[in-house]
């Protein structure tokens, strides 16, 4: 798992979000549940996931490369993210290599 040097924090975990990612840093799982995680995915054929605290406990995520790009306290706060993501690479004119893009930010 790599953390995003521009992670996205919604309003709704900000305050909880320091131990999400302090337990995601050294690979342990987080005792919060409620909240929600957006990725890069392995897939060519997939930009994100979004993945509710419960299925992140999973260590196959912890795992990898997948990029987190974003927390998120509920599932519609996680769309919104990933919309605003992905209205920022049409807007900086990387919408046709929307995959490496995730994957830099």
């Amino acid at each position: 798992m790599i953390i995003s040097d521009n992670i996205r924090i919604g309003e709704s975990v900000r305050f909880k979000s320091d131990r999400i990612l302090d337990a995601l840093r050294v690979g342990e799982t987080c005792s919060n549940i409620i909240w929600y995680a957006i990725t890069t995915s392995y897939e060519d054929d997939t930009l994100m996931y979004i993945m509710n605290g419960m299925e992140f406990r999973h260590s196959f995520y912890h795992q990898g490369n997948l990029r987190l790009l974003g927390l998120a306290g509920s599932r519609k706060e996680a769309c919104e993210m990933v919309l605003n993501l992905v209205q920022e690479g049409y807007n900086t004119d990387n919408i046709h290599q929307m995959k490496q893009y995730l994957e830099s930010i």
